[in-house]
């Protein structure tokens, strides 16, 4: 039987705004934005629509409002949730209040909140197939032994029965409900919601504000459903404190050389006994490219690092095995050195869980692996060939594979039916990561336990070459490279290398990519930190053919054109402006008296006095590729660079951004005052005008990262090169910086496990920069640091 979900939203809006509707299921847009459902204008304060649905088994529907205006977006702050059983209803009207995402109240609500600190039991709803009308109302910061009521005007217990209120139940999607029938209960219903002490057994308070009202008659076959948004109250400001820790610096006699996920509960007492309530960890995806320390980016946004997983918790080999007779010995040596030696322990690590699914694979075939194996598929398969096919063409460039070069998910199920070798070697990886999965998961358990909430890291980027790469190529740009421009610490830029996201092809299925990658982090994490957060509405991308970040620029940006250039009365020409300003002057200020072999063999002259290099040598990749002193390429570098504007192609036109810090180029320098100031005028106007458009951006893609999944989010910048400063400072020093930053206006204060460590007295025998977990403006960018050998038992 078909029956009608109607909506109504109580919102005033103005001319040229409307209001849609997005859910999960086809009529709302299946997730997707532009495919978002559009509302029809009832009256000055309420929108209405509503949608056929087939009823067939137990439904969770999810939806949210959005709020447009021209190309701008808002979404509203939060995603309702709501279980849809089968029943004898032909209509269920959903009665709804906008709910402003500003409010910083909202962040009491996600998972940190409601599944650690204030954890408390769900309960299926009580009769809801019965019901005519079901009240729902969401609390932050509800102590466990209180529960929300319901008092009103007409309710079968009496009016404003405080001695015997309605009391509502916790549901796993994080409102407090009732179920009632209101049949023959003359409208409308005046009501408010209050706060009953459980273990007192009375009634506490009512919420602030006047008398909410519900108006819609009960009627056979019909459900009126209420979301009544927050429960009205002054909310404190919540404070919290954490550590942030890469997992490979933790040490445990029972770890291999490495901190292992198993050793969160033990760093989770430490936590605790300081009166803290988060951990934090730096990535733990697999980033596994040339087996060396050098590979920091993951090869897979969803695989962990076999690096991180407890041997011994996967199994044990026969005493007479060779590298169980090894393993005590090495184990020993490996957590005797005061850094990760990762070739070692990853060499070990890989044999010993090789001969361990030699042994134990076949255990594997057991209710909660093949669950694990149905959620995950749809990237652990394609991660475990291209780790295969990685291996078997000794790259993981799959553009130079002769076979499966291209993705294609038909193709790689054939071959793990019809070779041996790759069904193989899936089945390992699949062994790997689900041992990995489990060991996780456990750690996250046992710090809720203890009330210790989990905060996990997205890195920003994914490799060149990689699992994620070679499954959605046009989901990158491959022919770009992600990074960051100068700054007062490093004057040519950053460049990390992986290639910047293909926005506009993520958005025709609503970045559901990314969706699913914070789905996958929710399973263990209650909260994310994603590294360079401005990277979702400005990424500084940098073409392939440079190696420097300062020949980047922020993309999307609205560029310039030559009719703009031409307007601002600047003398445009394109060798000018956009190729290395090289002259003789600047040859003999660089290379003194070897100014005339360079331009002998590095250079071509042109015919307006300047010089150009040679096309071998044209590009800054050119120059590292080539075979030139390295001092020597430094200087070509900046000679490279020495640009005005950078041009790019758009829809087979020519555009302009400017460099970055154009006004220090030697370029800059020999134009004409009258030039000088034109030109500075464009560059400030560039910058100022990307604002409108950074925003909308950042409106159109951070709200579908929050309704992906119920963790907090949190930003990292890395715009600009920390200094990270070593710990050379002493204890008293550190101890009176972190108290002065404790009282900060934000919600969580969160500290370097190095620091604390210093502040308690325990000095790193490490030289200052070794100190350092993780250096941004290294293009290897390594975590090798290992605490100092001290028990985390004492706070």
């Amino acid at each position: 039987m078909n029956y009608r979900l109607r909506f109504y939203l109580r919102y005033h809006t103005y001319y040229g705004q409307d209001l849609y509707l997005l859910g999960n299921i086809p009529a709302l847009g299946n997730e997707v934005p532009h495919q978002a459902h559009r509302m029809e204008w009832l009256n000055e304060n309420w929108w209405y629509t509503d949608i056929p649905f087939t009823p067939g088994e137990t439904f969770t529907l999810q939806y949210q409002y959005i709020l447009r205006e021209l190309e701008d977006a808002i979404y509203e702050g939060t995603v309702r949730e709501f279980t849809l059983l089968p029943g004898e209803y032909r209509e269920i009207i959903f009665t709804d209040t906008w709910q402003d995402a500003s409010g910083p109240e909202r962040a009491l609500l996600t998972a940190p909140f409601s599944r650690v600190f204030y954890k408390r039991p769900v309960a299926a709803l009580d009769n809801q197939l019965t019901a005519t009308h079901i009240f729902r109302i969401q609390v932050p910061l509800l102590e466990s032994h209180k529960t929300v009521c319901l008092l009103g005007s007409h309710l079968q217990n009496g009016s404003w029965n405080i001695l015997q209120p309605v009391l509502l139940q916790y549901d796993n999607h994080g409102w407090f409900s009732v179920a009632l029938d209101l049949s023959g209960i003359p409208m409308p219903l005046y009501y408010k919601y209050g706060i009953y002490d459980l273990q007192q057994q009375q009634f506490v308070h009512y919420e602030n504000g006047g008398n909410r009202e519900v108006h819609t008659v009960a009627v056979a076959s019909r459900q009126v459903v209420l979301h009544d948004g927050l429960f009205r109250k002054e909310y404190t400001a919540w404070k919290g404190i954490g550590v942030t820790v890469p997992v490979c610096s933790l040490r445990s006699e029972d770890s291999f050389g490495t901190g292992e996920f198993a050793d969160l509960p033990r760093l989770a007492q430490w936590v605790k006994q300081k009166g803290w309530q988060l951990i934090q960890v730096l990535p733990v995806n697999d980033t596994t490219q040339t087996n060396t320390w050098k590979d920091d980016t993951p090869v897979s946004a969803f695989a962990l690092h076999p690096q991180y997983i407890r041997l011994q918790e996967v199994g044990i080999l026969a005493a007479s095995h060779p590298l169980q007779k090894q393993l005590a010995r090495l184990r020993q040596w490996l957590n005797e050195k005061e850094t990760v030696d990762y070739e070692a322990v990853m060499t070990f690590k890989q044999a010993y869980l090789k001969a361990l699914y030699e042994q134990e694979g076949e255990k594997l075939q057991t209710r909660d692996y093949w669950q694990w194996f149905a959620s995950n598929e749809h990237w652990v398969l394609p991660y475990a060939i291209y780790c295969y096919l990685r291996e078997k063409f000794a790259t993981g460039d799959f553009t130079q594979w002769p076979e499966y070069n291209l993705y294609d998910y038909t193709a790689i199920n054939k071959l793990v039916i019809a070779d041996e070798a790759a069904a193989a070697a899936a089945h390992y990886h699949f062994f790997v990561q689900y041992h990995l999965h489990r060991q996780l998961r456990l750690a996250a358990q046992s710090l809720h336990e203890q009330g210790i909430a989990l905060e996990g890291a997205a890195p920003v980027g994914i490799a060149r070459f990689s699992a994620d790469t070679w499954m959605q190529p046009d989901a990158y740009y491959m022919d770009m490279q992600a990074g960051a421009p100068p700054d007062s610490l490093v004057a040519e830029g950053q460049n990390w290398g992986f290639p910047t996201y293909n926005w506009q092809q993520m958005a025709n299925d609503g970045l559901e990519w990314w969706r699913q990658r914070l789905r996958h982090m929710s399973v263990y994490f209650d909260a994310v930190r994603i590294d360079y957060l401005p990277g979702f509405f400005r990424m500084w991308q940098i073409p392939r053919s440079a190696m420097q970040g300062i020949l980047g620029y922020f993309h999307p940006a609205v560029p310039v054109s030559r009719e703009e250039l031409l307007q601002r009365g600047i003398d445009f020409n394109e060798d000018r402006y956009c190729r290395p300003y090289i002259t003789d002057t600047i040859l003999e200020n660089i290379f003194g008296n070897y100014a005339g072999m360079m331009k002998d063999e590095l250079l071509e002259p042109l015919s307006d006095g300047r010089y150009r290099l040679r096309e071998e040598l044209d590009s800054q990749r050119k120059v590292f590729e080539s075979s030139l002193p390295e001092a020597v390429k430094t200087i070509l570098y900046t000679l490279i660079a020495d640009v005005l504007l950078i041009p790019v192609a758009v829809h087979n036109r020519t555009l302009y951004h400017p460099r970055y810090h154009l006004y220090t180029t030697r370029s800059f320098a020999d134009l004409s005052a009258d030039m000088q100031q034109k030109m500075k005028a464009l560059y400030h106007d560039y910058f100022v005008r990307q604002e409108h458009c950074w925003h909308k951006e950042a409106m159109h893609k951070l709200p579908l990262l929050k309704r992906a999944s119920h963790m907090l989010l949190s930003g990292e910048n890395l715009g600009e090169a920390p200094g990270t400063p070593a710990v050379t400072a002493m204890p008293v020093l550190i101890r009176d910086i972190i108290q002065r930053y404790q009282p900060s206006p934000d919600m969580w204060r969160i500290f370097q496990i190095q620091d604390i460590l210093a502040a308690d007295g325990h000095h790193s025998p490490l030289a200052a920069e070794e100190n350092k977990s993780y250096i941004p403006v290294v293009a290897a960018r390594y975590r090798r640091y290992r605490i100092p050998e001290v028990p985390l038992d004492q706070g």
